[in-house]
């Protein structure tokens, strides 16, 4: 193997942890993601296509957030309306509000780009 192919070869091997790194999501989170998406989706679109799209659809929140950040922001967009003191923690907190809104915002781009109806 020449010089220039052996560098290659180690450049390629040195970028794969941060390829790694990018996606830490556990696979039962992106499942239950999935299940859900596909749940909210029903009708809109075949099975096939809701995998598909909803699986695009938590690939690109995984490059926007952290494990705990994702889960972190979910929590906070489901609950946030829930009624009197139970809601309020997600309704009042400023840095949970920041996180629900920045959540809202990667959604909607995520749906975007994956052509969610």
């Amino acid at each position: 193997m020449n010089k220039a192919g052996l560098t290659l070869l180690m450049a390629g091997l040195l970028a794969l942890p941060g390829i790694n790194s990018a996606n830490d999501f556990t696979t039962v989170t992106r499942v239950q993601y999935v299940q859900d998406c596909i749940a909210s989706n029903q009708g809109k679109m075949n099975i096939y296509e809701a995998t598909n799209k909803c699986s695009c659809v938590i690939d690109k929140l995984a490059e926007s957030f952290t494990q705990t950040e994702f889960e972190d922001a979910d929590t906070g967009f489901q609950y946030r309306n829930l009624p009197g003191d139970r809601g309020a923690m997600f309704r009042d907190d400023a840095d949970v509000v920041d996180g629900i809104s920045e959540f809202k915002k990667a959604h909607a781009e995520a749906y975007k780009s994956c052509r969610m109806r």
